[in-house]
């Protein structure tokens, strides 16, 4: 085809010259802004958005603002662009109920001058400072580490740093804690178990010099460790063992995560492998640790509406968002949904930069690869359930299908696989049908769903509604979801599902637009494998040329039977079998069985809660949040001001979390090590030097000693990132190790010791009260540690989970308390009200509250009242005399001996009240549950 231009037409050009001519005319007078468009804004806009107010935080009287638009995230004004200026569409009345001016409208003139000055290029008087204003990024946390000049070497770095400070407010660390004082605070720290009787008179005993720097290093050593340093990370990390929200239900595979944190602590995984494998493990070959990404909460009820749906599919993100910030960097990345950020260089195009990482990351279990032995204990189970079946095959039922299939020995009939959640097809002789009905009998649970039904006449789908096929059933489950139309209108995937009406079962028709010769029929539940619920494993398929012409072609009878329905007896036959063979097929049966129970715990074993990733469409950012309100599509990226990860926006799922792992985890990104750091000296002194942990932005707190922070953060990158290093410098210096015995000169200066001057004494958390009565009690059980959990519950296993306290206790519920299962929503009936937070939420820091409750949990509660008999008979079995008993008593609980006055007070109460009501009271005492 030859193309011919013709030339333009001169009354064609007119129109464009005369533009041409206007634009040249507003450039020239660009400069007469203060003229022509300030006026404007003085008499409409300055009231909300000028120097006294700056609603929605934008202001009209600085150009840097002006430009960036405030709240709504888009830019007001983007020079030469009047249409893609926020502003113009605002005063245009084209973003419904946010028209601005809100009372009185912009004339059309006043509007044409705005445009105007925006295509000239948005020229502003100096007065309106400059375009781009970046001082967010002079914050201390941002600036690059930077390791201090110490006076007294790098050996004393921390005793240095906190005596600057101490000597600048005119104090001085207090002495060394007494040697029973030190050994008992070191083993509530780092292992939250009290040490020994025997452990702690060795320590007083032992001249070594260097017998503290041993001790530390023992416990460093200790399997207790990562025990007591995991509750920490898991606070943190909002780690929880059930879903939350009205159902509750549990995950019985994520304690799989809990373990990995546990063993990653005391192997002492590099940090920033620890941060990398928690938000990018599948690629590194760290599965479990993924569990970090779906910790928390998820709604497994999702709502009718759809736009509810979009909703918690954007709260799951945010989670995800938040958490990765606040945990890592110490940003509250989450303010960006809605708006960009009032005080980071956090914008909200960041955040959805942020959610494009994240967005091909669901809640559920994952299979992780199979140890060679796992591996090969299947082949095994795998080759004997293919023995007995062989065994079994002259017990097999005649098929009653019409084409029934044979197995390639050409004798006997062979069983299909179990129907599937995902897709599932039934092949049998072509035929000529005009109807084709699908009868439910049974389920997996629930009402079934069947996301498409098609019907092939060779390669070509009969059945679609555009065809002109027509559906009918025997009764459709009311809900605005699921729906009779979408059985065949050729899409897949939960909201594009049918559910029939009935739990006891049901049909649905398919009428073809005419008469077809078919030979397979293919349905599923959810082909998009998000759900694996209300699946049909119980079904005829009937086909008919006339109304009253049924014929049965395919059904599950031939089908092996699905997971977890009992259905092998339906399978085999023993009739007509002699005693002798009948017997025989049984016990084979029987083994079968057998194997088959093994094959499945075997799988089960390989399952954690450790998320499910696929390949994410487009991400947008969204106007205040709102999932209905899409604007420019955002690639996944972190956060500009500090890094670009150059991501495609097609960039596959798992190299997203990955960039994005290594720029979180690289040595020059000065937050991460800064707020690991930060939150060792937290579990340490109870307090961080930042007393914001999980804000290290403008809103949070300066450090208190931000030099030490700073030498500590190098310190941790320099030797490998390793957290027991950074351990082992504070548990060595004599700041950890001061006496936390109070000094009237520094409670005046100093009442909460931040500067330092003591060591402060701290009321123990619920695991450290929980395990050191156990210890007491010798009921303890430290021999397994890992795997499963227990419950501090007995639950009723509803759909909507109800749990109650336990009434009994025993072996099973004497383990340490990081092996309780985290139930979201429920707190454990005694130790919760030691502030336990609840799983829902993230928890840098935990309160610590003194209320009546907790005293009489711990004097009147089945479980220490247990443990407080426990403790008695310990007592009486290992002691002879009342004497005896109550130095025992004290060694056990306090580390230390009675006084004179304390052993003749406790002989006389022992006599006049009891043993255990002695165990009781000691169980109650302020020594017991404080860290000295």
């Amino acid at each position: 085809m030859i193309s011919i231009r013709f030339p333009t037409p001169l009354f064609a050009t007119l129109p464009l010259l005369l533009v041409a001519f206007c634009l040249s005319a507003t450039v020239a007078g660009a400069g007469e802004f203060d003229k022509e468009v300030e006026p404007i804004f003085r008499e409409h806009c300055l009231d909300c958005h000028g120097p006294d107010e700056q609603q929605s935080q934008f202001r009209l009287d600085r150009l840097a603002p002006l430009l960036a638009g405030g709240n709504s995230g888009e830019p007001a004004v983007v020079p030469g662009d009047p249409n893609a200026s926020y502003l113009v569409k605002l005063i245009r009345h084209e973003e419904p109920g946010w028209e601005m001016p809100p009372e009185q409208s912009l004339s059309p003139e006043e509007i044409a001058k705005i445009e105007q000055w925006i295509a000239a290029g948005a020229n502003t008087p100096k007065h309106y400072g400059p375009a781009k204003v970046r001082t967010d990024l002079d914050h201390w946390s941002f600036q690059p580490i930077k390791r201090p000049d110490l006076a007294g070497g790098e050996s004393n770095a921390i005793d240095d740093l906190v005596g600057r400070k101490l000597t600048e407010a005119g104090l001085q660390h207090s002495a060394i804690a007494d040697r029973r004082v030190l050994i008992r605070r070191l083993y509530l720290v780092m292992t939250g178990l009290p040490p020994t009787p025997e452990q702690v008179e060795a320590f007083v005993a032992d001249q070594h010099p260097n017998a503290w720097q041993h001790l530390v290093e023992n416990v460093l050593a200790s399997p207790h460790y990562g025990e007591r340093w995991a509750s920490h990370w898991l606070d943190i990390v909002r780690f929880g063992e059930t879903n939350g929200f009205e159902t509750n239900r549990e995950r019985p595979n994520a304690w799989r995560f809990r373990d990995w944190v546990i063993d990653s602590l005391n192997q002492d995984l590099p940090y920033d492998q620890f941060v990398r494998q928690q938000i990018a493990g599948d690629a590194i070959g760290a599965d479990v640790a993924t569990g970090f990404l779906v910790a928390g909460p998820h709604d497994i009820v999702k709502g009718q509406d759809p736009l509810l749906g979009q909703v918690q599919r954007m709260n799951e993100l945010d989670d995800m968002i938040n958490t990765t910030g606040t945990t890592f960097l110490g940003l509250t990345t989450g303010c960006a949904r809605c708006h960009s950020h009032k005080f980071d260089p956090i914008s909200q195009r960041d955040y959805y930069a942020m959610q494009a990482i994240f967005a091909g990351v669901q809640h559920g279990d994952r299979p992780l690869p199979p140890t060679d032995q796992t591996e090969r204990l299947l082949n095994e189970l795998a080759g004997q359930i293919t023995e007995r079946t062989e065994n079994l095959k002259p017990f097999l039922p005649k098929p009653q299908l019409a084409s029934p299939t044979i197995d390639p020995s050409g004798v006997l009939p062979a069983l299909r696989p179990a129907v599937n959640a995902k897709i599932n097809e039934d092949r049998f002789e072509p035929r000529m049908a005009k109807w084709v009905r699908f009868t439910i009998e049974a389920t997996s649970g629930g009402e079934a769903c069947i996301d498409e039904l098609e019907i092939y006449a060779g390669d070509n789908n009969v059945a679609l509604a555009s065809a002109g096929a027509q559906a009918t059933s025997s009764g459709d489950f009311k809900h605005p979801l699921h729906k009779l139309q979408h059985l065949n209108d050729g899409r897949y995937g939960n909201p594009r599902s049918w559910i029939v009406d009935s739990v006891a079962g049901g049909w649905v028709q398919i009428q073809l637009a005419k008469p077809e010769m078919i030979d397979r029929v293919v349905w599923g539940r959810d082909r998009e494998q998000k759900y694996s619920d209300r699946l049909a494993t119980k079904y005829r398929i009937e086909v008919a040329d006339g109304p009253d012409n049924w014929e049965l072609v395919s059904s599950s009878a031939d089908r092996r039977p699905t997971a977890g329905q009992p259905a092998d007896e339906d399978v085999y036959d023993f009739n007509g079998f002699s005693k002798l063979q009948a017997d025989q097929g049984r016990r084979w049966l029987e083994q079968l069985r057998s194997l088959k129970a093994q094959t499945a715990a075997l799988e089960q074993s390989t399952l954690s809660y450790s998320g499910t990733f696929s390949q994410p469409g487009p991400t947008h950012r969204l106007y205040r949040g709102e999932p209905d309100a899409r604007r420019e599509q955002v690639a996944p990226d972190a956060i500009a001001a500090l890094t670009s990860l150059d991501l495609a926006a097609d960039t596959p799922e798992q190299d997203r979390r990955l960039a994005l792992a290594n720029w979180i985890a690289a040595p020059d990104n000065p937050l991460t090590p800064r707020v690991i750091v930060n939150r060792l000296w937290q579990f340490h002194f109870g307090a961080g030097l930042v007393d914001t942990p999980n804000d290290f932005g403008a809103n949070g707190s300066p450090p208190t000693h931000p030099e030490l922070l700073d030498w500590l953060a190098a310190e941790l990158i320099e030797n490998n990132w390793s957290l027991k290093q950074i351990h082992r410098l504070i548990l060595n210096s004599v700041t950890w190790r001061q006496s936390g015995q109070p000094r009237v000169d520094a409670l005046r200066m100093d009442a909460n010791s931040r500067l330092l001057w003591r060591f402060p004494p701290r009321r123990g958390e619920a695991e450290i009260i929980r395990d050191s009565i156990l210890v007491a009690s010798g009921a303890i059980q430290l021999a397994q540690p890992g795997g499963p959990g227990f419950s501090a519950f007995d639950v009723d296993l509803e759909n909507v989970r109800h749990y109650h306290p336990k009434q009994n206790y025993g072996p099973a519920d004497w383990r340490r308390m990081i092996y309780m299962t985290k139930v979201r929503q429920e707190k454990d009936q005694v130790f919760g009200a030691f502030d336990c937070p609840d799983a829902s939420m993230v928890v840098p820091k935990r309160s610590r509250s003194t209320t009546p409750l907790q005293s009489l949990n711990l004097f009147n509660s089945r479980f220490v009242i247990q443990q407080a008999e426990m403790f008695a008979d310990r007592l009486q079995t290992e002691r002879q005399s009342d004497p005896e008993r109550v130095i025992y008593a004290w060694q056990l609980c306090f580390g230390r001996e009675p006084t004179q006055e304390e052993r003749i007070d406790a002989q006389a109460f022992i006599a006049q009240e009891g043993l255990t009501q002695l165990t009781r009271a000691l169980f109650n005492s302020n020594e017991f549950v404080f860290i000295p």
